[in-house]
């Protein structure tokens, strides 16, 4: 639940707090991208960890609706660097991210798997 909330939590205050912020200042897109950037890898670490230590402990249950956000969130934060110098659609990406998020959340309040 810690890391989730990590991520979850980095994501959002990235998309709604920092960029707002940097963009009002004149700092985004040059300067802003470095948070997002190093928010979203740590994202995909969280994730991947997740993700394996679901595995290890034989918890992962590939037809539950919060594995399978799970997977889609690093599937769309891996992309995220995919789509490395259009920043606009790496925003589009981040915003997705913050929306899947969310309904991973409702989903899943309690259990992160």
């Amino acid at each position: 639940m810690v890391l989730r909330t990590l991520w979850l939590g980095g994501i959002w205050v990235c998309a709604w707090l920092v960029r707002p912020l940097l963009e009002q200042q004149g700092y985004f897109p040059h300067h802003g991208l470095v948070v997002m950037h190093w928010m979203v890898a740590l994202g995909v670490a969280v994730a991947a960890l997740m993700v394996v230590l679901a595995a290890f402990g034989r918890i992962l249950q590939w037809d539950s609706r919060a594995v399978q956000l799970l997977l889609v969130m690093l599937l769309l934060s891996l992309l995220y660097f995919g789509l490395m110098p259009w920043w606009k659609l790496q925003m589009m990406v981040l915003h997705a991210l913050c929306v899947l998020g969310a309904v991973w959340v409702m989903l899943a309040p309690r259990f992160v798997l």
